[in-house]
């Protein structure tokens, strides 16, 4: 294949993977990004869905792209960091969201490469909703760091974070939008058991949870005080919330957070 060069590839085209290159795709154009996938056939379909650029190995999009997206598992890194170290430019910039493996450990298994950045995002990049957590190596200038934030403004909020913090962000953003699910889809079959059609219910719950992050991201309240202008007394809402604290709700939330922070720990400590 002729030798091309590309603004981002990603080696990796699952649901995290796919759904950065899209937002990438919206903000620079489908030629000027370059896949490779394990799934050759997955590969193809993300191309001909986006007019992006289908490369054969992993290599090849490393050598192609000004900037790497590494969207592999933790335990599938190491051979793809193996593969692509020797064709590396010292100015390509890797981009790893791999949870749990630091820069420290990236730049030892690329053979000293540099320019490192990792970040964590989540799915709701999908729909240009994501919250992405961004920690960069000191080799990598400002205006780097400033291309890579615009090449991810369609995918949604980008903040730029301590690396001693993304373990933290994993558990909270990255993982979080699980637990949003579950209390949708609880939520909806409550609403469901009370005589709603499933897909009212779910309309009702996902719009309702949407709004209250959203008040809480405009206004900057606190959320136990937006909580409270909800709860008339003696009312319907204060008689949930109750409910909700018998029976350990806050506690299951913070303790599903503390297990998703203990495992994104672990996968960046393998024995």
């Amino acid at each position: 294949m002729e030798s091309i060069k590309v603004k981002a590839g990603c080696i990796g085209t699952g649901v995290m993977g796919s759904a950065l290159m899209e937002a990438v795709i919206r903000v620079v154009g489908g030629s000027s990004v370059a896949v490779c996938d394990a799934d050759s056939l997955k590969a193809e379909a993300f191309c001909a869905k986006t007019g992006s650029v289908h490369l054969p190995t992993n290599s090849a999009v490393a050598s192609a792209a000004d900037y790497v997206f590494l969207a592999v598992k933790p335990q599938f890194l190491s051979p793809v960091l193996a593969e692509i170290a020797p064709v590396l430019d010292a100015d390509t910039v890797i981009v790893s969201m791999a949870a749990g493996v630091s820069i420290e450990t990236l730049a030892a298994a690329l053979g000293g490469h540099r320019k490192i950045i990792r970040i964590m995002p989540n799915t709701p990049a999908a729909v240009s909703a994501g919250m992405i957590a961004v920690s960069v190596s000191p080799a990598v200038s400002d205006g780097e760091l400033v291309e890579l934030e615009r090449l991810l403004s369609r995918a949604g909020l980008c903040e730029r974070t301590p690396e001693a913090l993304m373990d933290a962000v994993t558990a909270v953003s990255g993982s979080g939008p699980a637990y949003g699910y579950l209390f949708i889809d609880a939520l909806a079959d409550a609403a469901v058991h009370m005589g709603m059609n499933r897909q009212q219910a779910l309309r009702y719950a996902a719009q309702t949870l949407k709004g209250a992050a959203e008040m809480v991201l405009t206004t900057g309240s606190n959320p136990s005080v937006l909580k409270d202008g909800v709860c008339s007394p003696s009312g319907t809402t204060i008689a949930a919330v109750r409910t909700l604290e018998a029976k350990g709700f806050r506690s299951a939330i913070i303790e599903a957070a503390l297990a998703a922070w203990d495992r994104s720990r672990a996968l960046g400590n393998p024995k």
